[in-house]
């Protein structure tokens, strides 16, 4: 027998080696595996700037809503600074009313000791002319009695 090396057919070299890893271009293999990293890199760095906008614009939004609103606070404030304007305001008028009502007390006061002491006078007048009339009507009596020579004790006969 007569060793013959062993040939394979063409058509079984290739049925064999196509499914052999070395065929396959590493080096494109490679390249294609880096530009789908790259690719995938990309598109999650793009999602991630677009996330990062869209959060940095409801940053914005937030804050231009709180500007434009007008700050409840501020509103509270100026209530209550005018809330005691107006107290202070009231207080006035009632110190006012008071002092008003003082003078008036003091005048109604003064127009009540004027007319006492009006009374007083006019009563002491009267009291005055009343024994000036008794003191004249003696006088008279008097007088009379001379004339016509009649005694305190001849009137007590009568």
């Amino acid at each position: 027998m007569s060793l013959v090396p062993f040939t394979p057919s063409k058509q079984s070299k290739k049925s064999n080696s196509s499914r052999s890893p070395f065929l396959v271009d590493l080096v494109a293999e490679s390249e294609r595996i880096d530009e789908e990293y790259k690719v995938r890199v990309r598109s999650i760095e793009r999602k991630q700037k677009l996330a990062e906008a869209r959060k940095e614009q409801a940053k914005n939004d937030i804050i231009i809503r709180a500007l434009s609103e007008p700050n409840e606070l501020e509103i509270l404030r100026k209530e209550k600074v005018k809330i005691l304007e107006e107290e202070k305001r009231l207080r006035a008028l009632i110190e006012l009313e008071k002092t008003n009502s003082h003078r008036k007390n003091d005048r109604q006061a003064a127009v009540l000791a004027e007319k006492r002491r009006h009374a007083a006078k006019l009563e002491k007048r009267r009291n005055e002319n009343k024994e000036k009339i008794a003191e004249r009507e003696e006088a008279r009596k008097k007088m009379l009695q001379i004339k016509h020579n009649l005694n305190d004790s001849s009137r007590l006969r009568r």
